[in-house]
């Protein structure tokens, strides 16, 4: 039968700041993993043109910001910035790409309006809700606007122009110099209302509230709504429970209002300047601006006058992050030295990143570090029954970061030294010689800093049998060319203790593809039988001879309906030795064959010490689409048999192979009748240690020990049918060989 032809197929130069100056925050979104900050941050240049101001869109240092100010990000990674100066709100991918949304370069006004039709005076803080409205602190305007994700915008709250401290609703609803901006998950906006020294709330339909803080009634007291008191409260954050965090930037301090308005002081010591990491009041900053959360509950901080970037744990612990204290410059780099000129916004990614405005830089930052996440299986290692003698592989698969490490299990007992394998060290656990010993329940824990996770059980049960599993067919369909793009099959007979001959059907199908609807078949087929010596036997058109026919039936090869036919097979017994069957047009015509090798050992006389396909392979060129290399291979026998499956690009370029496949991708596919399931893949098999012991057990020839793009697969399987499939891992083409070895 054919077992192939169905197939699965991211200056501000005085040092004292003034009241006008601003800052800002962005909502908090789920970190998928969570960041290593032990590891320290390297940051790059995202967008703008360090130290020159401008206003162009474009992408990287083609794009030109001035004085850019708040950042906030969304749900896909874009940041929205407000560019101050400008007067407008730009977005940014990451990427780099920057577009303006709203606004229109140097044009001051307090008109709603779409895209370019609208006009902002000196924006500072932006906030982005779920569905992707960004809301604006519109400073000197002393309003809050609101820009939907089609670039319309309206004003929510406060008049154009007219300052105060009244609530109310919509216009009626009045701040002076609003900076920063913070949203929830229900769309209400919180203000740091700067010279007001108040934190006020906006409703979705525009009614203003005030949670904390008194007009114009400056302080450093912690208390209950109008009892507590800020100095210029600049960036705000709010959490998944509606808890604000502000810094406070007159007093130097972070401090943390809960929804019924009560505050607190989280780090900082008022009044007092300075640049020391520390616990609560032991830390100091210096000017802090914009603020940021995580689903953690992190805080990280634009500590302006500083220039540096801060974190604040759950704990109250704060760390710099990056930046010298008092080195005020443009610099790409790692911890101390990345350098920010006054970093004023800031907001953290989903991933952990971290993108940081520099006010007097005209610069976007973007900051990352290691990520860490608990080890997630997915791969589980599956029972099996093999014959006695036999090898035996247990395969686990987890992701995490740092990379995990394994621990076996044999009937709950840790496995530290296996018949020679270190347990622990890889996801692979083998077992040699396999005797009743063995028979157990094995189970594997995958670990690192993050946490563990254990695998379910999977048993291995020892039979005697005088029919174990084997390779008994291997079969390969490619598009035949000429040249060194012929179809060539390679196969070696033996096995340990064996003796005698090997008789084998070989086929090499062309015309009689037609009958499986498969267009530009080969139409005259040669196959050509050879050992190390030189050619053993060829045919050019099987005529009907019933030798071929009566064993192709025995083997279930599927039949040949036309005598005529230009198809080639040979008969032949053949004893211990490596072969090779080769596939080419006998008149130099190209097209798609199928070249088949079985055991035709007849029915009921195997034995152990016959002789049996130890190792199959196949080599041609490997295009896209449906050229790509598929190798079909059926193990029969009663119980699992251990192979390594191997799919070779570069590693040929050692016997002088050239136009090889660069970057090889092997899935191994199981046949359910008219139907396959992926088992297993593997896109660079990574140097694995395993993988190197096992193809110089079964004297496959050497990749080396360091990692290369050549892939390879080690597996135990059951009785059945079985697909080799290799192509580019990147729909790149070349020469690639799949081998298919059993394993002692």
């Amino acid at each position: 039968m054919i077992h192939m032809l169905t197939r699965s197929i991211a200056v501000f130069l005085n040092r004292r700041m003034p009241r006008w100056l601003p800052m800002f925050a962005c909502l908090g979104t789920p970190l998928a993993a969570q960041v290593d900050y032990a590891t320290p941050f390297t940051f790059t240049f995202l967008a703008g043109s360090p130290g020159e101001p401008g206003s162009a869109d474009g992408t990287g240092t083609a794009a030109g910001f001035n004085q850019p100010y708040g950042l906030a990000i969304d749900s896909s990674g874009n940041v929205y910035l407000a560019d101050k100066k400008n007067a407008t709100i730009r977005k940014v991918t990451s990427a780099g790409v920057v577009t303006t949304l709203a606004g229109s370069t140097n044009t001051v006004g307090t008109a709603n309006g779409t895209g370019s039709a609208a006009q902002f005076n000196q924006p500072s803080g932006v906030a982005v809700d779920s569905t992707g409205n960004v809301y604006v602190a519109d400073t000197a305007n002393n309003t809050i606007r609101k820009i939907t994700s089609a670039g319309a915008v309206t004003t929510l709250a406060g008049t154009g122009g007219t300052s105060g401290s009244t609530d109310g609703t919509g216009p009626a609803g009045l701040f002076s110099s609003p900076y920063g901006v913070a949203v929830d998950g229900s769309g209400n906006v919180y203000v740091t209302d700067f010279v007001n020294d108040e934190i006020r709330k906006v409703t979705s339909a525009g009614v203003v509230t005030t949670i904390a803080g008194s007009p114009a009634a400056a302080g450093t007291t912690d208390g209950t709504g109008s009892a507590a008191r800020f100095s210029q409260p600049l960036g705000i954050a709010v959490d998944s429970s509606g808890n604000l965090y502000v810094t406070d930037s007159g007093n130097n301090t972070i401090r943390k209002v809960t929804p019924a308005g009560a505050v607190t002081t989280i780090a900082g010591s008022p009044g007092i300047e300075g640049s020391s990491d520390g616990t609560g009041s032991k830390a100091l900053f210096h000017g802090p601006r914009g603020i940021a959360i995580d689903a953690t509950g992190n805080l990280f901080v634009a500590d302006g006058e500083n220039c540096t970037i801060r974190k604040i744990t759950p704990a109250g612990v704060v760390t710099t992050l990056a930046g010298t204290p008092g080195s005020i410059a443009n610099a790409a780099g790692t911890g101390a030295a990345a350098l920010f000129d006054v970093p004023t916004g800031i907001a953290v990614s989903s991933t952990g990143t971290i993108y940081v405005s520099s006010f007097q830089g005209y610069v976007i930052s973007a900051g990352t570090a290691a990520v860490v996440s608990a080890p997630l299986l997915t791969e589980q290692p599956a029972s099996q029954t093999v014959a006695g003698g036999s090898t035996v592989v247990f395969h686990a698969l987890a992701t995490g970061a740092p990379s995990p490490t394994y621990q076996w299990y044999a009937n709950g007992a840790p496995l530290t030294d296996y018949n020679g394998i270190t347990g622990s060290a890889s996801a692979t656990l083998v077992i040699s010689d396999a005797n009743g010993a063995e028979a157990a329940s094995y189970a594997c824990t995958a670990s690192n800093s993050q946490g563990s996770v254990q695998s379910g059980a999977a048993t291995l049960a020892v039979v005697a049998t005088s029919n174990p599993g084997r390779l008994i067919n291997l079969s390969c369909r490619a598009q035949v060319g000429t040249g060194a793009s012929q179809l060539i099959v390679g196969y070696v007979v033996g096995g340990l203790g064996t003796v005698g001959n090997l008789p084998l059907l070989v086929r090499a199908s062309g015309p009689a593809l037609a009958a499986f609807s498969v267009a530009g078949a080969l139409p005259d087929p040669e196959l050509t039988l050879n050992n190390s010596v030189g050619i053993v036997a060829s045919n050019n058109g099987w005529n009907g001879d019933a030798t071929v026919a009566s064993t192709a039936a025995a083997v279930g090869a599927f039949p040949w309906s036309s005598p005529t036919s230009h198809d080639a097979a040979l008969v032949e017994a053949l004893p211990d030795g490596a072969y090779t069957a080769q596939v080419a047009g006998s008149s130099g015509d190209t097209g798609v064959a199928l070249a088949e090798v079985y055991d035709a050992t007849p029915a009921g006389t195997y034995a152990l010490s016959s002789p049996r396909l130890i190792n199959i392979s196949a080599r041609d060129q490997v295009g896209t689409g449906g050229n790509v290399l598929i190798a079909g291979f059926v193990i029969g026998g009663t119980t699992s048999k251990t192979v390594l499956i191997r799919g070779s690009g570069p590693a040929l370029g050692a016997f002088a192979v050239t136009g090889t496949l660069p970057d090889p991708q092997l899935q191994l596919f199981q046949s359910n009748g008219s139907s396959s399931t992926l088992i297993q893949s593997n896109t660079g098999w990574a140097g694995d240690p395993q993988i190197a012991v096992a193809a110089s057990s079964v004297q496959a020839f050497s990749w080396g020990s360091s990692a290369t793009p050549d892939s390879a697969i080690l597996v135990t399987l059951p009785p059945g049918a079985y697909t080799a499939q290799l192509s580019g891992a990147s729909s790149d083409t070349g020469i690639g060989l799949i081998e298919v070895y059993e394993v002692e």
